[in-house]
């Protein structure tokens, strides 16, 4: 994995300090009994000090602290330069511009009973501090990644369009002039079909670009989160495991699916189990620069081709989608669909 550069240049990257959770320094824990919140002295960020409103000097919570090592180690890259999704620079960019959002969501999770029990879970088992509020942040993080992404979805070719013709009873030619003639002899259409199928060279024209929600059912972003979370788990805590991840992880990882917003319901370890072994067969798309609004942007987009598409939301536990082969080329007519997504 790459470097992640400089992260001091970040302002936001140092800490946030939350108006009803400031430790000073040399306290030892603190937990809050009452909405089941609980730090230590690890969870400090040691190299970010600010001051209250009476002058003293406290340390905020290290929210970046996991987010840094997983951007390190574990996030996908494109030639070393493309981080898979987002950056994390553009992730801190986001959270900056948006704090007080972010603030709630992050004391929402440290709020909820089952985050609790799962720090107290590893730790008496295992001896392992959770650090609530820098994970709920890696989740976020790991969430804009996966919404991130594109897809651009491909127009039928005539091939497509002759291979849904079963049962062709006449073909009709109509001249310049208007004039019209009809055959039904079976020889001379298969013929032509078999003619047009050989097109030589494919050119696919774009239909649209789409969110990857709306043309794949909800385990592609299920698969993509729970591959992320998983690792960085398995490879940031020190815990001996017979597999992958420990019992109260994969717990967890089910709950976060639920919690935010990818599941409706909590998933269950073997279904879990079956995304982790289903990531590799998924595409995570290519990076492509456009000029948009006057400068480069690096979009991240998966094609579709039209065979993939044309019965509805394809579930990538079902189906794998058929790559471009070499030669395919595409075409972006002038109207297309869907631009307003490259902004965002």
């Amino acid at each position: 994995m790459g470097e992640v550069p400089c992260v001091e240049k970040i302002k936001i990257l140092k800490s946030v300090i939350f108006d009803n959770i400031v430790y000073l320094c040399g306290m030892d824990s603190k937990e809050d009994s009452k909405n089941k919140i609980y730090i230590t002295p690890s969870d400090i960020d040691k190299d970010a000090m600010f001051y209250d409103e009476n002058g003293k000097p406290v340390h905020g919570v290290d929210i970046w602290c996991y987010c840094k090592f997983f951007a390190e180690h574990i996030q996908l890259m494109y030639d070393d330069n493309d981080f898979d999704g987002l950056s994390l620079y553009e992730y801190a960019d986001i959270v900056e511009n948006n704090q007080k959002d972010h603030l709630i969501r992050l004391i929402d999770f440290n709020k909820d009973g089952n985050v609790y029990d799962f720090q107290m879970e590893m730790q008496k088992k295992y001896n392992i501090h959770i650090n609530a509020w820098a994970l709920c942040n890696l989740c976020l993080f790991i969430d804009k990644i996966v919404h991130r992404k594109l897809v651009v979805m491909l127009k039928p070719t005539i091939a497509d369009t002759i291979g849904e013709i079963y049962d062709l009873k006449s073909v009709t030619f109509t001249n310049k002039d208007g004039k019209s003639t009809t055959t039904s002899n079976n020889a001379f259409i298969e013929q032509i079909k078999g003619a047009l199928k050989q097109e030589g060279k494919v050119t696919y024209e774009v239909d649209c670009i789409a969110d990857r929600q709306d043309v794949f059912t909800k385990e592609l972003l299920q698969i993509e989160f729970f591959f992320y979370l998983s690792t960085f788990l398995n490879k940031y805590f020190p815990v001996k495991r017979r597999g992958l991840l420990t019992s109260a992880e994969m717990k967890m990882c089910g709950y976060f699916l639920k919690w935010f917003g990818l599941s409706a319901e909590v998933v269950t370890e073997s279904r879990l189990r079956q995304f982790r072994m289903k990531f590799d067969q998924v595409s995570v798309g290519s990076i492509s620069i456009l000029p948009i609004n006057g400068k480069d942007v690096k979009v991240q987009w998966e094609f579709v081709k039209y065979k993939d598409w044309k019965d509805g939301k394809i579930n990538p536990l079902k189906h794998n989608i058929e790559p471009l082969n070499k030669g395919e080329s595409i075409v972006f007519p002038p109207d297309i669909g869907g631009k307003d997504l490259l902004k965002r």
